[in-house]
């Protein structure tokens, strides 16, 4: 449904079923990262009470930022559920493992705030991040989700090879939610994540991948709890880690930009401050779940990319997401449901809605002209971040702080993007003219728009129109020059100033 307008857009009366419904299926796609939290607790060997502790603080804080960020008044208007992030994962796990949950939670407190301070110069954003950087981290989004779908979809554990009932499971949730959405009844296309998660729990019972015996654990569960916020203990810093988390703010703004990217373009909504309000509550979520005790927590590409798939993009769906993990964040029994789903299960799911992030990523590549420095600028960060998943051995003697700039493709390729964009952009003019006959008019504005990196059908549009303005006979002075926004272009004493896409 990626080219079809939404069914629902953000401001559109939902119905109730409809609504909860939805609000389930971004639950379930938002439960395979609730393995977050218990990677921290492991890595610092943390005790099972410690790690749904972890886990209910996450989920109040994820709960509280998402509500911020779907606010039509105050955030961005789109259904943008926050969500444990692989971005902070490095960082945290050398967080924990030096000074406990109090060191975590300071930095992920200055994270936010750091990433609050950067939304307020959101204006330089689209010469740091162009719409094809923007386009090389979305795609990358999707690289560097495959360490974490595929052992989930094949039931590997620790590095051992697939496990046949699970491949299966995988296989037949995958299959099942893609027949889903692409069938014709209305219902089949809103609710296929859910329906395809239920074939395929049902498939894992059958195959013995889950067990029944799991559930007995419920007996010994509290209904209602309410979990030790970290503020009792108090919060430390170290400035040795501010490198590690410097980067995962930088790749989590990227990330969020390009959501918002997928979600503005699909929507048509959002304004020229969407991006600023969204780095803004996202920091404040951020510093809010650092100072309860969670984790670090950004915006989800998986329920962006659900948003897509359904075609249901009503902003309610981020406002009953985000009750319902508050909710959640005081019933041990929630976190104890998203630690017993079948991981085949969870892997099909989110290799799904990953495949609605990427194709954005490639679609925001493909509209955009690229001359020779841009396309490398372009392909080389792919190559550069492809390599540190196939080849980490490679960056294995570098030093700590470097050899975090190679944590994940998205990591690697996120940043060295955005620095060869940069880099290539000296010497680039922004002003470019030249007396030309009527008939290479058409060519010369397709040049400056290579030169530029503008949108494809947008400079075509121009340079049809240039052509026609210009003179039947003799020469014509035509000159382009372009500022941060919009394109000026002079023919024949005439000026025309466009908006740049």
């Amino acid at each position: 449904m990626a080219d079809e307008p939404p069914v629902y857009n953000t401001d559109d009366a939902i119905p109730k079923g409809t609504l909860l419904l939805s609000v389930i299926q971004h639950l379930f796609a938002i439960a395979v990262y609730m393995t977050y939290p218990v990677i921290i607790s492991a890595a610092v060997c943390g005790t099972a009470d410690m790690t749904a502790n972890l886990i209910s603080l996450t989920l109040i804080g994820c709960g509280f930022a998402t509500l911020l960020l779907s606010s039509k008044r105050f955030g961005t208007g789109f259904p943008m559920p926050i969500i444990p992030n692989s971005s902070y994962l490095p960082a945290s796990v050398l967080a924990a493992g030096a000074g406990g949950i109090p060191l975590l939670s300071g930095m992920l407190i200055l994270s936010g705030l750091l990433e609050m301070l950067v939304s307020r110069f959101t204006r330089f954003f689209r010469r740091i991040f162009p719409e094809e950087v923007t386009g090389v981290v979305l795609f990358l989004l999707g690289i560097a989700i495959i360490p974490t779908a595929f052992p989930l979809f094949f039931g590997s554990t620790n590095g051992s090879p697939l496990d046949p009932a699970s491949a299966v499971v995988g296989a037949v949730t995958l299959l099942s939610i893609i027949l889903f959405s692409i069938a014709k009844p209305r219902f089949c296309k809103f609710y296929s994540t859910i329906l395809g998660m239920a074939l395929g729990c049902v498939t894992a019972v059958i195959l013995g991948v889950f067990s029944g015996d799991v559930l007995a654990e419920a007996a010994d569960l509290a209904l209602f709890a309410i979990p030790t916020p970290a503020f009792l203990f108090g919060y430390t810093f170290d400035a040795a880690l501010l490198v590690p988390f410097l980067i995962g703010v930088v790749c989590i703004i990227m990330k969020t930009a390009g959501n918002l990217t997928l979600l503005s373009s699909y929507t048509g909504k959002g304004d020229r401050n969407t991006l600023s309000r969204g780095l803004l509550l996202e920091g404040a979520g951020l510093s809010l779940t650092g100072a309860l005790g969670g984790i670090g927590v950004g915006t989800s590409s998986s329920d962006a990319g659900l948003v897509v798939s359904t075609g249901i993009a009503s902003r309610k769906i981020g406002v009953g997401v985000g009750l319902l993990l508050i909710l959640f964040g005081f019933m041990p029994v929630v976190a104890w449901v998203f630690r017993i789903l079948p991981r085949p299960v969870l892997g099909a799911v989110l290799l799904y809605a990953i495949v609605f992030v990427m194709i954005g990523g490639i679609q925001s590549l493909s509209s955009r002209m690229l001359d020779t420095r841009r396309t490398f600028a372009v392909l080389l960060p792919i190559l550069i971040g492809v390599s540190s998943g196939f080849c980490p051995f490679l960056y294995a003697d570098l030093p700590a702080w470097a050899a975090l700039f190679f944590a994940s493709p998205l990591t690697a390729g996120s940043i060295t993007a955005v620095l060869l964009g940069m880099l290539f952009k000296i010497g680039i003019p922004h002003r470019k003219s030249a007396v030309l006959e009527r008939t290479a008019v058409y060519d010369f504005v397709q040049e400056c728009g290579k030169l530029w990196t503008l949108n494809r059908l947008q400079v075509s549009a121009i340079a049809k129109e240039t052509e026609e303005r210009a003179d039947a006979e003799g020469a014509v002075t035509l000159t382009l020059s372009r500022d941060r926004a919009a394109l000026q272009v002079s023919a024949g004493g005439e000026s025309k100033r466009y908006l740049l896409q």
